[in-house]
């Protein structure tokens, strides 16, 4: 009876020293992954609908990030962290960033990758979206992408934008419940993509009660779109709720 104790004390702790050692590797892991931010796009629209287009500068950015975080092999930086970063280097977000200034940033947050961008429209219903990857340690762009087409197609566009960014950032094949999540996102309508916008932009502005009521206000109208779900959690999370 005790050799049997002994063998299931050992056989415990041998378990145990596994998951363990299991759990350190999968943490080093995770930190050995590259770290990618996203800075507020620039908005270039001229004209009456520059405006109304505004929260994109928001918006685009927190999307492409959201799109490429479903990669397992890689991490974002968050809003709030980079948000204190801007604030700190005295950065107004709708100013224009050069390679060298999002090197800079980058390097504050401890970032390989630096996405910045620019979108613009021709005040007939189209519009056009560019992303350039920055590499921190170069200050050089490594990547760029973009994406044209309909305002009524911007979800499919953003989505279009950062799986052309992922591929060329060699990061891995999504799982199959990523693709079919990012499939759905990439099927909303302009109102609901702007409205998520809007929902940033006043996140980012300290306006975090106005940011939930538009989040919520999304949802009654189309509650399965994930990235207002996630982001209307955090916002709760943060606040106790």
């Amino acid at each position: 009876m005790r050799r049997r104790r002994t063998d299931f004390r050992w056989t415990a702790l041998a378990l145990a020293t596994l998951v363990a050692g299991a759990v350190r590797v999968s943490a080093q892991e995770h930190a050995s992954w590259p770290l990618v931010a996203a800075l507020p796009f620039t908005n270039n629209v001229v004209g009456d609908e520059k405006v109304a287009l505004n929260p994109l500068t928001s918006g685009i950015p927190e999307l492409v990030l959201l799109e490429l975080a479903r990669n397992p092999g890689v991490r974002t930086v968050e809003p709030s962290r980079l948000h204190r970063v801007l604030t700190s280097q005295k950065r107004d977000p709708q100013a224009r960033v050069d390679d060298e200034a999002a090197s800079h940033i980058g390097r504050i947050l401890g970032a390989q990758w630096v996405i910045r961008g620019q979108f613009t429209g021709d005040g007939h219903g189209t519009i056009r979206i560019a992303a350039y990857v920055v590499d921190v340690a170069t200050a050089q762009v490594e990547h760029t992408a973009s994406a044209e087409g309909k305002e009524a197609t911007l979800a499919s566009l953003i989505g279009q934008l950062s799986e052309h960014l992922a591929h060329d950032m060699h990061l891995a094949e999504l799982p199959k419940e990523g693709k079919r999540a990012r499939e759905l996102t990439q099927k909303a309508s302009y109102q609901t993509t702007l409205l998520f916008a809007r929902a940033i932009e006043a996140r980012d502005a300290g306006r975090v009660q106005q940011a939930i009521t538009l989040l919520q206000q999304l949802l009654a109208g189309q509650p399965e779109y994930e990235p207002a779900q996630n982001e209307l959690t955090r916002l709760h999370s943060d606040r106790g709720l």
